[in-house]
């Protein structure tokens, strides 16, 4: 008689187990990784800093109440970087959090970057028909990366640069302004005077940069900024 007691009891308590824990789906790894990929993509696509996430790695599954599961990021966006993350990920099930689990998430940071369509040789001027966009994949820091095909176009190339390179801003600099030996438009401003002039560049240069000068009938040397191409100017107060 008391063998079918201990059974009974047993069995007893497993239903009591059972209703007790509410369990009645079990959400496998795969995809609690694919629901953790979408929600968590959305999140860094707002950082608009170009970062995705490749690889969400989860080892168990889930056992749930039955309902609606949503996956809710719990880590600050700002502490997302290149590389392995642990991510924090609220569990809710009909809008209630349920759990919390850690995954580690694999992202990668892309960039959109102007590169040539073709090899530009030394001194060759940048148009915009030389410029498409190409995905990078930031693997690292590239120092003075070019990120705006307007600060290219227009530009002379001080180097040979391959089709396809990301452009870095020390390979181009502004067209010259002047040119050595070319006649220059000079003028001259002191006070209220102004004073219209020529000279003979002894040097190159672009605009902004200060060049030495020649007068032609005199031979006196002299000093003066490009202020524009063929044109240079001398101010003092």
């Amino acid at each position: 008689m008391k063998r079918p007691l201990i059974t009974g009891c047993l069995f007893g308590a497993v239903t009591l187990l059972v209703a007790a824990t509410g369990f009645s789906q079990v959400v496998k790894n795969a995809d609690i990784e694919s629901g953790v990929l979408k929600s968590l993509n959305k999140i860094a696509k707002q950082t608009r800093t170009g970062l995705v996430v490749t690889k969400i790695f989860q080892r168990h599954d889930l056992n749930l109440a039955d309902g609606e599961v949503v996956w809710q990021i719990d880590t600050d966006p700002k502490s997302l970087v290149p590389g392995r993350n642990t991510i924090a990920v609220n569990v809710l099930v009909n809008g209630e959090t349920k759990t919390q689990i850690k995954v580690a998430a694999i992202i990668k940071r892309f960039l959109d970057v102007p590169v040539v369509k073709r090899t530009l040789k030394r001194g060759s001027l940048v148009t915009a028909n030389d410029i498409k966009w190409k995905r990078l994949e930031m693997k690292r820091a590239i120092d003075g990366l070019m990120v705006d095909d307007q600060d290219v176009i227009g530009m002379v190339s001080l180097r040979s640069v391959k089709a396809g390179m990301p452009l870095r801003m020390k390979w181009f600099a502004e067209p010259l302004a002047i040119d050595r030996g070319e006649k220059v438009k000079v003028k001259l401003v002191q006070g209220g005077l102004v004073i219209n002039t020529t000279a003979v560049a002894l040097s190159k240069g672009r605009v902004g940069d200060v060049i030495q000068l020649r007068n032609p009938k005199s031979h006196i040397r002299y000093e003066a900024k490009v202020s524009a191409p063929g044109q240079a100017l001398i101010q003092t107060w």
